[in-house]
């Protein structure tokens, strides 16, 4: 079994830990792909403290199931219990996040519908979770050459991502303006990285200026997040299940890529609740940069999402 890293570790005891919905046991693990018994004795001496590294709980010791477990007084045990009680969410700040507009191809009633509810909320931040840009032009799949040239596309999705933030500073001034990247946006990076990597840095400088607004900060790498908050973070995201970067991460956050929106909540073994809320798309599904098939039927669901004091939700538009 060739040798792990610490990070490899604790990504498959996390993995094994979310599948089982519990810590797994020490045989559990090193029965797992992931596991490799010496690493863990070089790198962490023992078991539990590879799974204090991973900020799991400690495993609980299992007994035997017998009769003895119906040899209980029922009323006494209803007058002495007191569940185990559950961290609810604090009070969170406020956020309107819209992803995967894909400009120029964006939805017109989705962004509209966005700035009413910036205007009418005024959050605290207001944040484009990555795909802002679609760069059709620059894609390694099919594509028609027949649309507008590579120079006309950038130059009408610049244009549009401007007049946004100028419509969302003018709306709500004094909200924190964000901009992530999203893998839509560094596709001419991915072009030369695979055809002339030579030319990696010229490049890198051209997408800082032209993804760079006026009041507005930028996140250049589409790998790093933004943290709300030191329990909420906010990235672009890489998996296709709801709920899997929250699992993952065991943390609560914000995603998009996917163009799929919605909520979903889950409790912790440490009683704390974590969700992920992913923002659905705001780009227009039937445009010639999003109809990825050969057919009008899609299961994109156009919205946003919003933090408010009483938690996450995605809006539908």
């Amino acid at each position: 079994m060739s040798k792990k890293t610490s990070h490899e570790l604790i990504a498959g005891l996390r993995t094994l830990a979310s599948e089982l919905q519990r810590t797994p046991t020490r045989d559990e693990f090193f029965k797992s792909p992931d596991s490799s018994d010496k690493s863990v004795r070089e790198i962490f001496g023992t078991y539990t403290a590879l799974v204090q590294a991973a900020g799991l709980d400690p495993v609980k010791p299992r007994r035997n199931i017998d009769n003895s477990i119906f040899k209980r007084d029922l009323e006494r045990h209803l007058e002495t219990y007191e569940p185990r009680g559950i961290e609810g969410p604090k009070s969170f700040p406020t956020a309107a996040i819209i992803s995967d507009i894909h400009f120029p191809f964006e939805s017109k009633r989705v962004i509209d519908r966005f700035l009413e509810y910036v205007e009418k909320e005024k959050p605290q931040f207001v944040i484009i979770n990555g795909d802002a840009f679609d760069h059709y032009s620059h894609s390694r799949y099919p594509r028609s050459h027949n649309i507008f040239t590579p120079r006309e596309e950038e130059r009408l999705a610049r244009e549009k991502n401007e007049t946004f933030w100028r419509e969302v500073q003018k709306r709500s001034p004094s909200s924190r303006c964000i901009q992530l990247l999203g893998n839509h946006c560094v596709r001419p990076l991915k072009q030369v990285l695979e055809h002339y990597p030579a030319a990696e840095d010229w490049v890198k400088e051209y997408l800082t200026k032209l993804m760079t607004f006026d009041g507005v900060e930028t996140i250049m790498d589409p790998r790093e997040e933004f943290h709300l908050t030191d329990e909420i973070i906010v990235f672009h995201g890489y998996r296709s299940k709801l709920g899997d970067h929250r699992d993952y991460t065991l943390k609560s956050c914000f995603t998009g890529h996917t163009h799929k929106g919605g909520v979903v909540w889950r409790s912790l073994a440490n009683g704390r609740q974590v969700f992920e809320c992913n923002s659905g798309v705001a780009g227009d599904p039937e445009s010639k940069g999003l109809s990825y098939t050969s057919q009008r039927i899609h299961d994109m669901t156009p919205g946003f999402a919003a933090l408010t004091a009483w938690g996450p939700m995605f809006v539908p538009a």
